[in-house]
Formats: structure tokens, C-alpha cells, sequence
């Protein structure tokens, strides 16, 4: 009995070193056959980077930043890319969206398509289509504004409309700044300032 199991097992281990190779080897034929073709002649899809740019133009993507102001405000920057200046500290950086958010509740976003670092100065110049949104309900379109990142202070030397909650205002220049820690913000705007007045119904 006992040298019948034997013959048995012995039948099954010399089968299955047949069996298993040939399974395998049918397997990976079918995979082969299944799986798209792949042309050696055609490029890689991602093999068209520019190495020699890469290497000459530095970037970052989705860089971010955070801080706070001297006046206690906390200050947030992100980017889709930035490209740092060899020449000094500062940065290039495109689609620009910052966060000004005071202790006491007030808030500013600002977008805009374009804006150049400048850590040394303490401030962002932003231009590109500048849009600013305040928790105040005021919202201001520019062509550039200049962002402090030490202190509470957003700028516009040139002209600028806002919808502000009585209407639309045109300027020639603006600034939103809070003059210390824990002071009101105040918004001003200057300049030439003509007022469409818009009575709240």
C-alpha cells in the first residue's frame, strides 16, 4: 500500500515539473499577446522635457508660502510655478493667489496672472489681471498692486475699480493697510475718486 502512494506522488512531482513551466509559459504568451503593441521607433510620451531649459531655468511647482506680519496678520501665498532669479533672492512666479488674514477677522484675497518675489524688499509685485476681495464686501480690479509681506499694506500706484457695497468706485490709486498690531484696517482710495452711487434697496 505504502509503495503504491509512493508511485503516486512520485507521478504527480515529475508531472508537475511539466505542468507548471508549460502554464507559465502560456501565460506569458497570452500577456504578450494581449498588451498593446509597443513601437521602439516612437517616442516616450514624456520624453519631450527640455533638459537643457530645465537646467538653465530652475522652477518650483505649486511652491507655498506662510508667514506673519509685524502687525500680526497672517500671510499665505501659493503659485501653480515659480522660477527663481539667479541674480538675486527673488522669484518669478505665475497665477499668484495670497491670503491676508488679520486676528480681528479681516480678511483680503488677491489674485493675480503674474507676480515677482522680492524677500529682501518684505513685498510681492503682482500684475496680470490684480484682483483684490475683502471680507468688507469690496471687491478691486487693478493692473498691478504691490503686497508688502512684512506688514499689512496693499498698494496700487496706478487706477483701479471696486464694487464696494453702495456701488462702484474709480481711482487712480489705492492702499489697505492697518496702521499697527490689533489696529483697524482702513482702505483708501485716492487719486481722483469718482463714486456711482447705488442705493441699497
Amino acid at each position: 500500500m505504502a509503495r503504491t502512494y509512493d508511485d503516486t506522488y512520485s507521478w504527480v512531482v515529475a508531472g508537475a515539473k511539466i505542468a507548471l513551466p508549460l502554464m507559465a509559459l502560456t501565460l506569458l504568451s497570452m500577456l504578450f499577446l494581449v498588451s498593446d503593441r509597443i513601437d521602439p521607433t516612437q517616442p516616450v510620451p514624456y520624453a519631450d522635457i527640455d533638459l537643457d531649459e530645465l537646467a538653465r531655468e530652475p522652477r518650483l511647482t505649486l511652491p507655498h508660502f506662510a508667514g506673519v506680519t509685524e502687525d500680526g496678520a497672517a500671510l499665505t501665498l501659493t503659485a501653480s510655478e515659480a522660477r527663481p532669479e539667479l541674480s538675486d533672492a527673488g522669484a518669478w512666479v505665475s497665477d499668484i493667489v495670497a491670503r491676508l488674514q488679520s486676528e480681528e477677522g479681516f480678511s483680503a484675497d488677491v489674485t493675480a496672472g503674474l507676480a515677482r518675489l522680492d524677500p529682501l524688499a518684505g513685498a510681492v509685485q503682482l500684475s496680470g489681471g490684480v484682483q483684490i476681495v475683502t471680507s468688507a464686501a469690496y471687491t478691486i480690479s487693478a493692473e498691478e498692486v504691490l503686497l508688502r509681506t512684512d506688514r499689512t499694506r496693499i498698494e496700487s500706484p496706478g487706477a483701479i475699480i471696486a464694487d464696494a457695497p453702495f456701488g462702484e468706485i474709480e481711482a487712480g490709486a489705492m492702499v489697505l493697510q492697518a496702521e499697527g498690531e490689533g489696529a483697524p484696517h482702513v482702505l483708501v482710495f485716492n487719486n481722483g475718486v469718482k463714486l456711482i452711487y447705488q442705493p441699497v434697496k
